[in-house]
């Protein structure tokens, strides 16, 4: 497992969200991005894109990404991809595990070829609930964010696990992805809480606590 010790951002560095409708949300985490951020001066861009997949990701990366020449590049996607051809997406071509891992290495490496030098990779949320839930089965996210994971490491990118972290929020409160709506509002977007979780864990990744010698 990689080792990132220090922040992952520093004053006046340009900072682009690559993501789904999650990351596009006005009222989401990227906008406590944004406050959070902008009191350590760096800038953050939103490119976020509802409906977003890593293939059309992967289309769309030189005018969404590599052309603003940021600093760094947050990734986070993933719920569609694990969405896609299930349920009410049953006639569209899935996105294989596999395949996903593959595009999020491939859009670090075509960003680090373009002179883009940081990348951070989240996971999936872990899990889909209520509707959702039904629709693609509990058995579709975690594997994909397995790939999440994978991805960030064989890319060398910072990695994310929101995975964990919604799988610790749901314990604390006593519940399970299986009860719906508990940090989303349809089973796939999220609530206030949902992103602030989100905006939390993203920050305390990309700047650690220091550790202090006993």
């Amino acid at each position: 497992m990689l080792e990132f010790n220090g922040p992952w951002l520093e004053s006046g560095e340009k900072l682009v969200c690559l993501g789904d409708s999650l990351t596009a949300a006005e009222n989401g985490y990227v906008g406590i991005l944004k406050k959070k951020l902008g009191e350590k001066k760096v800038d953050v861009i939103n490119a976020g894109l509802g409906g977003d997949k890593t293939p059309a990701a992967l289309s769309r990366l030189r005018a969404s990404v590599i052309d603003l020449k940021p600093d760094a590049v947050s990734i986070f996607l993933g719920a569609n991809d694990a969405a896609v051809g299930r349920g009410v997406w049953a006639d569209e071509p899935r996105v294989e595990p596999s395949a996903y891992k593959s595009n999020l290495i491939w859009i670090v490496h075509l960003c680090r070829l373009a002179g883009i030098k940081k990348f951070s990779i989240a996971t999936p949320a872990g899990q889909f609930e209520g509707a959702a839930l039904a629709a693609y089965g509990a058995a579709a996210m975690p594997i994909y964010c397995l790939a999440a994971r994978e991805a960030a490491e064989e890319s060398k990118a910072r990695l994310v696990p929101l995975d964990a972290a919604f799988a610790m929020e749901w314990q604390t409160h006593g519940g399970s992805a299986k009860g719906g709506l508990l940090l989303t509002v349809d089973g796939v977007h999220m609530t206030q809480a949902g992103n602030e979780l989100i905006a939390s864990t993203m920050l305390a990744t990309w700047f650690p606590a220091k550790q202090t010698e006993k």
